[in-house]
């Protein structure tokens, strides 16, 4: 009797890729970030990499017509308001009306990913790519929630004086604070401290576990589906 032949989990006919370059300049905004942190041209130069990574978010939800249009019309004043904030960034009015802008965009990006990722009837390259893109999104649209009530609340994230003298909370301590949440690694220098810091925390937490429970019960579920065709 014939050994039963292995099953891919991973279809081999893959389409044109779009999340893999979103996927790629969000790994760059993270990785780069500590190195362009400064003022002068290595401001310009992660403006110009967010700005790439706008593009990429557009070009990722670019599946219909209407996805499209919708990104694009969020990206524009997103990047507008963005670029504009960083030649007048004593205004914290225009700072709060940016950070709603970029929330607005990153939500949109976040969702129409989502649904495409637990849409796909077969996983391919580009599909995994979305998945670890709608993972790293999440963490972003976290940190810039932070970010947003810090600049409304000041205090609501409180960091270690000890280690961080005369240090204001700004948007990588933010992401980092995020990221830390989203994984469930623990608290360090930077703890939560009013309520709604908290629940913003308790909710990220939250959604970062069911979100890897669902992604695997999806996984697991295709290839159940496949497997059972194979039969």
């Amino acid at each position: 009797m014939a050994a039963p032949k292995p099953i891919a989990l991973i279809s081999k006919h893959t389409k044109p890729s779009r999340f893999s370059y979103l996927f790629a300049t969000l790994i760059s905004l993270i990785v780069l970030f500590p190195y362009l942190a400064k003022t002068g041209l290595s401001t310009v130069i992660f403006r110009l990499l967010s700005a790439l990574t706008f593009v990429a978010a557009v070009y990722a939800v670019s599946d219909k017509r209407a996805q499209w249009i919708t990104g694009l019309f969020l990206a524009l004043p997103t990047a507008i308001l963005n670029t504009w904030f960083t030649f007048h960034p004593g205004s914290s009015s225009l700072a709060v009306i940016s950070l709603v802008s970029t929330l607005m965009f990153l939500c949109f990006t976040l969702i129409t990913l989502l649904r495409a990722v637990l849409r796909a009837e077969t996983v391919t390259r580009d599909t995994i790519y979305g998945a670890l893109s709608v993972y790293l999104l999440m963490a972003f649209v976290w940190g810039i929630a932070y970010l947003l009530l810090e600049t409304l609340q000041p205090g609501g994230l409180s960091m270690d004086i000890a280690r961080h003298p005369n240090h204001k909370v700004d948007w990588f301590d933010c992401m980092f604070y995020s990221f830390v949440t989203l994984t469930s690694l623990g608290y360090g220098d930077m703890v939560p401290i009013s309520p709604q810091c908290r629940s913003l925390s308790v909710l990220e937490a939250v959604s970062g576990i069911m979100y890897v429970a669902v992604l695997v019960a999806r996984l697991v579920g295709l290839y159940a589906v496949r497997k059972s065709d194979v039969q």
